[in-house]
C-alpha cells in the first residue's frame, strides 16, 4: 500500500488524503476483480470436482475446453434476471443484505499477505480483525431470512445464527495457537516465522490438532456441507436467500466463495507458510549473487506459492460437500460444543506447555 501511495504521489502528483483514496480506490477494484474472476472458476471447478467425485463430465458445451465459459454463461444470465421482491418483505432490510454479507467477507481480504510486500492493509491485530469482521457476514444473513417474510428463509437464518455462534468459538480458540508460538496478531509474522524454522502445522502434534479444528470449523462458517444447513434445500428450499433472485442472490453465492477464499488463505498462512518456501530466504532473491530476480519476480512466485496451497483447501472443501452426507441440527451443534470446544482448548494449553519447556519438532 505504501509503494502505491507513493506511485501516486511521485507520478501523478497527489498529496495526502488524495495519494491514499487513489490508492484504495485502485486496491479496492482489483480486489473485487479477482473475487469475480475467482468466483466464476470457483464455481467451474465446483461442478468439475462434483462430476469427477460422481463419475459424470460436468460442464462440457459452453466453451471450447471443458465447458470453461459455463460460469460466464451463468453470470450473464443472473444479470439479465428479473429482480423479484416479495410484496409483504422488509424492503430496505431485504435490499441491503446480500451487500452486508458480501462485505463482511471482503473485509477479510485487505489483510491477507498475497506476498512479499503485496498486502493492502499490514494490521497488527491482523487475525483478530478477521475474526471481528467475519461477524458482519451472519448480521447480513440474518437480515436476509428475517427481511424476506418467509418461513423458510426465517428458519434458514435461525440456523446459521446457531451454527455460526457455537463454531466462533472453536475457531478463535484454534487460531489462538499459533498466535502463542509466533508472539504476533500480525499475519505477515506467521510468514517469516515459518520461512525461518518451517510450517507451523508441524511444531507440534497440538498443532496438527488446532490445525484440524480450524479447518472443520471454517467449513461451518462459510455454511459448506456437511454444515449447510442455513440453505438445506431438502428442508427450506433455499434457506436464507428462498426469495432472492437475479444479482442479488448471485451476491450470496459471491460472498461463499469469497469467504471459502479467505478460511483456505488463512489456513495456508498461519501452519502452512503463507507465501513463504519453507527454509527458504526468499527476499534474497533479488540478490546479484543468489537469483538475481527483479521485486516483480518475487512477488509473483510468492502469489503462486500461497494461491497453490489456497486453492488445494478449497479442493478439500469442495471434495468433503461431494463425499459426506449433511449432519442433522442436534449433530452439528453436539460436534462443536461437545467435541471441537474441548479439543481447541487442549491444543491450546498443550501447545503453551510445549512453548514453555522449548518441547516440539521446531521449538524456537
Amino acid at each position: 500500500m505504501e509503494t502505491l501511495i507513493g506511485v501516486f504521489e511521485q507520478q501523478l502528483g497527489l498529496e495526502g488524503v488524495w495519494a491514499l483514496s487513489a490508492a484504495y480506490s485502485v486496491c479496492i477494484g482489483s480486489l473485487l476483480g479477482f473475487i469475480t474472476v475467482y468466483a466464476m472458476f470457483a464455481i467451474w471447478m465446483e461442478r468439475k470436482v462434483a462430476a469427477h467425485m460422481q463419475v459424470r463430465m460436468g460442464p462440457m458445451e459452453t466453451g471450447a475446453w471443458h465447458g470453461w465459459a459455463q460460469s460466464i454463461a451463468d453470470a450473464v444470465k443472473l444479470l439479465f434476471k428479473e429482480d423479484i421482491i416479495p410484496s409483504q418483505s422488509n424492503k430496505v432490510m431485504f435490499w441491503i443484505a446480500p451487500a452486508v454479507v458480501f462485505c463482511g467477507v471482503f473485509a477479510g481480504f485487505i489483510v491477507i499477505p498475497f506476498a512479499l510486500g503485496l498486502q493492502i492493509a499490514d494490521l497488527n491485530l491482523g487475525i483478530f480483525f478477521l475474526i471481528s469482521i467475519a461477524s458482519i457476514e451472519v448480521i447480513g444473513v440474518i437480515m436476509a431470512g428475517w427481511a424476506s417474510n418467509s418461513k423458510y428463509s426465517l428458519f434458514g437464518a435461525i440456523r446459521e445464527a446457531a451454527q455460526v455462534v457455537s463454531y466462533e468459538i472453536p475457531t478463535a480458540t484454534a487460531l489462538l495457537v499459533p498466535i502463542l508460538v509466533v508472539g504476533s496478531f500480525r499475519l505477515d509474522d506467521f510468514n517469516l516465522w515459518q520461512e525461518a524454522n518451517g510450517w507451523l502445522i508441524f511444531h507440534s502434534p497440538w498443532m496438527m490438532l488446532a490445525g484440524l479444528v480450524f479447518f472443520i470449523s471454517s467449513l461451518a462458517g462459510c455454511k459448506r456441507a456437511p454444515f449447510d444447513l442455513p440453505e438445506a434445500e431438502s428442508e427450506l428450499v433455499s434457506g436464507f436467500h428462498t426469495e432472492y433472485s437475479g444479482m442479488r442472490f448471485s451476491f450470496f453465492f459471491l460472498e461463499e466463495y469469497a469467504s471459502m477464499f479467505v478460511a483456505s488463505a488463512v489456513m495456508a498462512t498461519l501452519w502452512f507458510g503463507g507465501w513463504t518456501i519453507p527454509f527458504v530466504d526468499m527476499s534474497t532473491w533479488t540478490d546479484p549473487d543468489s537469483f538475481g530476480l527483479s521485486d516483480v519476480a518475487v512477488t509473483s512466485i510468492g502469489i503462486v506459492v500461497l494461491l497453490a496451497k489456497t486453492f488445494f483447501f478449497i479442493f478439500v472443501q469442495m471434495w468433503l460437500r461431494w463425499t459426506l452426507p449433511r449432519l442433522r441440527v442436534d449433530q452439528v451443534m453436539t460436534l462443536g460444543y461437545k467435541y471441537l470446544v474441548p479439543w481447541g482448548f487442549v491444543a491450546l494449553v498443550m501447545t503453551a506447555i510445549f512453548k514453555y519447556y522449548g518441547w516440539g519438532w521446531f521449538p524456537n
